[in-house]
């Protein structure tokens, strides 16, 4: 809220949190952040410091005939250089049931959200077939 004589300035960014200076937060500025829907702004808000983290990685759900593991390289890069890794797991909302799809009707499955559990076997899983000898620890909830 603006009093009387008081002129508001807007600023767009992709990372308000990281947009204000020393200089800025000595001037005792009313500062409103409004957020985005952005994962790296939630972050920042929380007081994490984005610089520490590298390369973000997507793991997901795998399939009988689809098992992705390059996630798995990105967090050892990540980690040999001393840095954080967001791991972004897997959803699925409103997939269609292929079987009944091909017979004409669109049957949605059951929304299933990725657990760190199952994050825990997956890593397991690729760990066991890397050629990279590191130590690896897995903790699961």
């Amino acid at each position: 809220m603006y009093h009387e004589g008081q002129q508001p300035t807007r600023t767009w960014s992709c990372e308000p949190s990281r947009r204000v200076s020393r200089q800025d937060a000595s001037v005792h500025i009313l500062v409103e952040v409004i957020h985005n829907a952005s994962i790296m702004n939630a972050i920042g808000a929380c007081g994490l410091q984005l610089y520490r983290y590298g390369e973000a990685v997507s793991i997901v759900f795998f399939t009988d005939t689809w098992k992705p593991d390059s996630f798995y390289d990105k967090i050892a890069k990540n980690r040999s250089m001393g840095l954080h890794t967001l791991c972004l797991l897997d959803i699925k909302v409103k997939e269609p049931n292929l079987e009944q799809l091909c017979r004409g009707r669109t049957v949605y499955e059951e929304p299933r959200y990725m657990t760190v559990n199952q994050v825990t076997k997956i890593t397991q899983l690729i760990a066991q077939h890397s050629s990279q000898q590191q130590a690896r620890i897995c903790i699961g909830h």
